[in-house]
């Protein structure tokens, strides 16, 4: 009987050790890799290959080509008359897109919106003006442009840095406000302005500096061609004229501007 008993003893004991070892093994981390109950895991986005961008930066217009058709004094002809000492004002920009990328070597591709701010564009009536130059020309030009833009990131430098070149085409709604002259009397009316859409095409190259794994602080050069923009026919006085043509419509531009990474495929993490 007492070795019945200490048998049975014995045995509840080694239970009790057994249920007792159970929680320190747990939390010595059988099902899970890192150790403790606590650290269970989770799920989260690692950054993607595509991202959110967005950009502000000053444009630095060239003087575009200007032409309006007047009449020949000598034949009373039309002729087109080539508008002379062309100025054009510089504006700032802003741009949002979506761009997908293969990593810091290799192809990127973006579809982007940008707005470009007014730029008065005034010069002098050429030599078929009478009399020449007297009448100086004033309108302005609102751009917006949605453009397919396409990269080539050249490497990572220095753990951070991932320098780029690129290209892009797309199109370009020129909005030109009305046309005035000055200087003369006769020339007083105002001619209504008109809305174009027009082929527009860029080249790029800058630097992306990776400032964390999800954020990319980009600065870039682009050479813009916006293309053509017109006046319309009426002015303000009910009257028609010809209108005025603005061609290579263009700029250099330097920006700066921040690429959000999205979120990409599901990995493991666990809190601590």
């Amino acid at each position: 009987m007492p070795i019945i008993r200490l048998r049975l003893a014995a045995t509840l004991l080694a239970a009790v050790a057994c249920v007792s070892a159970t929680p320190a093994a747990l939390a010595d981390g059988m099902p899970y890799p890192r150790g403790s109950v606590k650290d269970a895991p989770m799920v989260v986005p690692s950054a993607g290959p595509c991202y959110f961008r967005t950009d502000v930066g000053y444009s630095w217009s060239r003087d575009p080509d200007v032409r309006w058709t007047v009449t020949d004094p000598n034949t009373f002809l039309f002729v087109t008359d080539r508008v002379t000492k062309v100025s054009a004002d510089n504006s700032w920009f802003g741009e949002v897109g979506l761009g997908c990328g293969s990593g810091p070597h290799g192809i990127r591709g973006e579809l982007i919106y940008g707005y470009h701010g007014k730029r008065n564009i005034s010069g002098e009536p050429g030599p078929w003006t009478v009399p020449p130059g007297v009448d100086p020309l004033h309108t302005a030009v609102t751009t917006h442009t949605l453009m397919f833009n396409a990269y080539y990131d050249l490497g990572r430098w220095m753990d951070r840095f991932v320098p780029y070149v690129g290209a892009g085409v797309g199109t370009a709604y020129n909005i030109t406000d009305e046309v005035y002259f000055t200087g003369n009397p006769a020339l007083i009316n105002r001619i209504h302005g008109d809305e174009r859409w027009s082929l527009a095409w860029s080249l790029m190259a800058g630097v992306g500096w990776q400032v964390s794994e999800r954020v990319v602080l980009d600065f870039g050069y682009r050479y813009l061609d916006m293309g053509k923009a017109e006046s319309g026919h009426v002015d303000n006085a009910g009257f028609w004229n010809p209108k005025v043509r603005l061609d290579d419509l263009t700029a250099h531009e330097f920006k700066f501007g921040l690429r959000f990474a999205l979120g990409g495929a599901p990995c493991c993490a666990f809190l601590k």
